[in-house]
């Protein structure tokens, strides 16, 4: 009475868990709490399947392995933490993950199932394991270990995988949003920031160099002739100049720095702790990558920057931007091609 008892209790357990699942799901915003979610379903099928342990393990690309998530039903958090297994070596873990289904096994002498500790302190007699998949990938296992060599019928073995896929609708949930999320801060075409979220890390570092009394320092960079450009050789091409300024920037600056496609031919690269004349370095270091390249059928590409810096240039913080677009401009008229600076002796 008592075994059904506590089986009965797992099973409502199992369901509950079902029914908060969309709920629990439009709540995923960060790692912790997929990590949450997962706690929940490895107790939910350990409950609900008399099971001794139920934990996951997360395929790593970088080391080529499943490595351990620190948390689990009925597996110390220190044992798990420390799980490596590299492909090949856990025919559990290799066989869901590459064919994506579960696999079964009552070999009890089975020496490629877990790692040596694992089967030593867990005394496995039949294993479960199901694959844990995003929208596109296998991206884990989840591993639910029995002492017992009592089979899991098909409906336990179904349930078992219904919360493994929750599991996984997890990491697709968190993905869309981190992409949704950086969608709304960059250009899709260049890859930088977009304008809207420029202007609000430069109030945030205007605020953090006032405050600080640390350099700050705005180039205003515009790619000379697009209209010129789109209207001759078409938008293509002009897509691909505008490409070629991102990539030039981002080989220019430093690791500190924040660029951003501002508008259509004119960007903006924001230079925390970076002073007037380190900034007019990593500027022309970007106009002289930008001008050796031969472009066809345009022959070749060039910029007009303008460059503001906080104290250097003698003007508010708040003025850098307005200050380094009026610099450039004034490389436009001057022949382009060109990195102007706010000098203290030039600034209004």
């Amino acid at each position: 009475m008592g075994a059904s008892r506590k089986h009965l209790n797992g099973n409502e357990e199992a369901f509950h868990l079902l029914g908060i699942l969309p709920t629990a799901l439009q709540a995923i915003y960060s790692a912790s709490q997929v990590r949450q979610v997962v706690e929940r379903a490895c107790t939910a099928i350990g409950n609900s399947l008399g099971a001794q342990a139920v934990f996951v393990l997360w395929y790593s690309e970088s080391e080529r392995a499943f490595v351990g998530m620190p948390s689990g039903y009925g597996i110390d958090d220190g044992s798990l933490s420390q799980v490596h297994l590299p492909a090949g070596v856990c025919a559990a873990s290799d066989h869901a993950f590459v064919h994506d289904s579960p696999y079964i096994s009552d070999q009890t002498d089975e020496e490629e199932l877990l790692t040596a500790r694992l089967r030593r302190d867990l005394q496995v007699k039949h294993l479960l394991t199901l694959p844990i998949r995003d929208e596109k990938h296998v991206r884990g296992v989840m591993h639910v270990v029995n002492r017992s060599l009592r089979a899991h019928g098909s409906a336990e073995v179904a349930f078992a995988q219904s919360i493994a896929q929750a599991c996984g609708f997890t990491l697709s949930l968190l993905h869309h949003r981190h992409y949704i999320d950086r969608m709304a801060i960059t250009d899709g075409l260049t890859g930088l920031f977009n304008r809207y979220h420029m202007e609000s890390l430069l109030e945030e570092h205007a605020h953090i160099a006032m405050q600080n009394r640390t350099p700050l320092s705005v180039a205003v960079v515009y790619l000379d002739h697009l209209k010129y450009i789109n209207d001759v050789y078409g938008y293509r091409v002009g897509d691909r100049a505008l490409t070629a300024v991102a990539q030039a920037l981002q080989q220019s600056v430093n690791g500190r720095a924040m660029l951003a496609r501002y508008a259509g031919d004119e960007f903006v690269a924001l230079l925390p702790g970076v002073n007037l004349r380190e900034a007019q370095a990593q500027m022309q270091a970007a106009r002289d990558l930008i001008a050796q390249e031969c472009w066809e059928p345009v022959g070749g590409l060039s910029v007009s920057i303008g460059v503001a810096s906080y104290p250097d240039s003698a003007i508010p913080v708040h003025h850098l931007l307005a200050s380094a677009e009026d610099a450039a401009l004034a490389a436009k008229r001057n022949g382009r091609n060109q990195v102007v600076i706010v000098a203290p002796r030039c600034a209004a």
